[in-house]
């Protein structure tokens, strides 16, 4: 097997895997209290709990949008929740999910499917029951120019404000903005 047929096979595995779990249903985990125990052991167990609960939520973000499960995707926000871009953002998580649900289906590029959210390089600070993020995420398509080949159709940041209620992470607060492109050297 050549080299290039190695790393075909490797990236057609990768992406089995990102299609069995794009189709797990969204189900975010309560984590019970951490060991009552004070000290500076607990609090890193409990920020690092938070932080892979944030993750998640990212994850479950892109994976309901890739599912078309609008109703997963609005669970994931507060009652009040704030998300957009630009000087008019959307307010609401049923605006929210109703927003994402009208844009998506209604697909005015007519892009082809399947499509995948990803997100990557994030950056949590977590504090109590509140936390902030900063992480990139993209959005790829099928390539029809080249069959089992994925096309990227746009980056973008996001910053996020999160707070747990009821044992899960939800956005209070998720903002979009284009990818900066990198400086010249």
């Amino acid at each position: 097997m050549s080299q290039i047929e190695a790393k075909a096979a490797r990236f057609k595995s990768a992406i089995a895997l990102v299609t069995l779990l794009v189709a797990a249903p969204v189900v975010l985990p309560v984590r019970p209290a951490l060991a009552a125990t004070a000290g500076p052991e607990s609090s890193l167990l409990e920020r690092l709990a938070a932080r892979q609960d944030i993750e998640e939520l990212f994850a479950q973000y892109g994976a309901s949008l890739d599912r078309r499960d609008f109703e997963a995707f609005g669970r994931l926000f507060t009652e009040d929740a704030v998300y957009g871009s630009g000087a008019t953002p959307t307010h609401g998580r049923a605006a929210i999910q109703a927003q994402l649900q009208q844009t998506i289906t209604a697909n005015p590029s007519h892009l082809p499917g399947p499509d995948f959210h990803l997100y990557f390089d994030a950056s949590i600070h977590v504090d109590g029951d509140h936390a902030t993020a900063h992480s990139m995420g993209a959005y790829l398509i099928p390539d029809e120019k080249s069959p089992g080949g994925w096309r990227l159709i746009f980056l973008v940041s996001y910053e996020d404000t999160l707070v747990r209620q009821n044992g899960h992470w939800l956005f209070s607060q998720r903002m979009l903005h284009p990818a900066a492109t990198p400086a010249k050297r």
